[in-house]
């Protein structure tokens, strides 16, 4: 589906007047997972050989600040839902005969069913909820696994037609997996209330015995199979464009307020430089055109940027900006998300430095 920049205005547009319903209803965001279905948002990652669009990361990036800056919720379970696809894409493939593979035959459903999918695999990377094993994964016979364990925090999770989850082994490599939700053992469970993003409705999912057959692997098992280009590689620029979109949203805000109540012309041109030169950097590093800059160095920024951005925007709306029902106190809610949700360790850490006023300067260098 070719989305010109009026139909992406138009999407964030409609996904801004969901998102706050969305945020105080505490249920299934219905209206915001039908704008992305009208828009054929699940299918934009699904190669064209499988029926989807094949859309570049560039494109994909653009597209996901568009929704973004109207509905962190909506970009967030989208992301979740591509990040399953990439991981499945290298390992989906079509024989001589013309048949596909178990990730081909799901890919395909993606489109013709319109299935959706998440991913759970914080337990394989930075999750600290359930230990180092939270998912123990355990060798059978003829190439079988079984996965014992959990998987901490999964994103849309009661949609969801199959997941895209691993186990470690007791050698201490890994495993990647898909796993349909209706195959016996695996138990979703109620979402817990969070700080922000409710409607994503991130939970977690038990798996109790749950078998995985020689056809279900994706990748493994190797050490860290997230990182290996088996398992498609990590997505985190795109939690940063994710970032810049919400960024966006809290300074156009910022820009309809009455400058001055606080002076606010310089404040806020800063931040609208500050934003396009990390719009700028964000997208040379996509396209591998980014110099010194790293995905580190992007999040640190776009972590700070957001943060920064929501809180002037909620200042500025002083009271008014208080009311559950006003998006200034809602952004900067969800402005915390980038600062826990698969946050590298020397990022987080430079954070902190910086919160408790020991910024050394490394921005560029961590």
């Amino acid at each position: 589906m070719t989305l010109t920049h009026t139909d992406l205005e138009n999407l964030t547009a409609q996904l801004e007047r969901a998102d706050g319903p969305a945020d105080l209803a505490n249920c299934w965001p219905t209206e915001i997972w039908s704008i992305l279905a009208e828009y054929k948002a699940f299918d934009w990652l699904v190669p064209a050989e499988f029926g989807g669009e094949g859309c570049d990361r560039m494109t994909l990036m653009q597209r996901y600040m568009a929704i973004a800056q109207g509905s962190l919720t909506a970009a967030f379970m989208l992301t979740q839902h591509d990040a399953a696809l990439r991981r499945m894409i290298p390992a989906a493939a079509i024989d001589a005969a013309g048949e596909p593979n178990t990730a081909a035959k799901w890919l395909k459903r993606v489109v013709t069913d319109h299935l959706t999918t998440t991913v759970g695999i914080s337990q394989l990377t930075i999750s600290i909820r359930r230990g180092e094993r939270a998912m123990a994964a355990t060798v059978l016979d003829h190439g079988r696994y079984r996965l014992e364990g959990s998987m901490p925090w999964v994103t849309g999770a009661e949609k969801a037609a199959f997941f895209v989850t691993g186990g470690t082994l007791d050698d201490g490599r890994q495993i990647l997996a898909l796993v349909p939700a209706d195959r016996p053992g695996v138990m979703i469970k109620t979402p817990e209330p969070l700080a922000a993003l409710n409607a994503s409705r991130t939970t977690e999912v038990e798996c109790n015995s749950v078998e995985i057959e020689p056809g279900d692997l994706l990748a493994g098992p190797v050490p860290n199979v997230i990182t290996s280009k088996q398992a498609g590689g990590t997505g985190g620029l795109e939690t940063s464009a994710l970032a810049l979109g919400q960024a966006q949203a809290a300074i156009a805000l910022l820009k309809q307020e009455d400058p001055a109540r606080f002076a606010l012309e310089e404040p806020l041109e800063g931040l609208v430089q500050e934003w396009a030169l990390l719009k700028s950097d964000l997208f040379g590093v996509v396209s591998g055109d980014g110099g010194r800059m790293t995905p580190e160095i992007i999040r640190r920024r776009a972590n700070s940027l957001v943060s920064r951005a929501t809180q002037a925007c909620l200042i500025a709306r002083r009271g008014s900006g208080f009311l559950l029902t006003d998006p200034a106190q809602r952004w900067a809610r969800q402005a915390l998300f980038f600062h826990v949700w698969s946050c590298p360790k020397p990022v987080a850490t430079a954070t902190i430095r910086d919160l408790a006023g020991m910024s050394d300067g490394t921005a560029c260098s961590i």
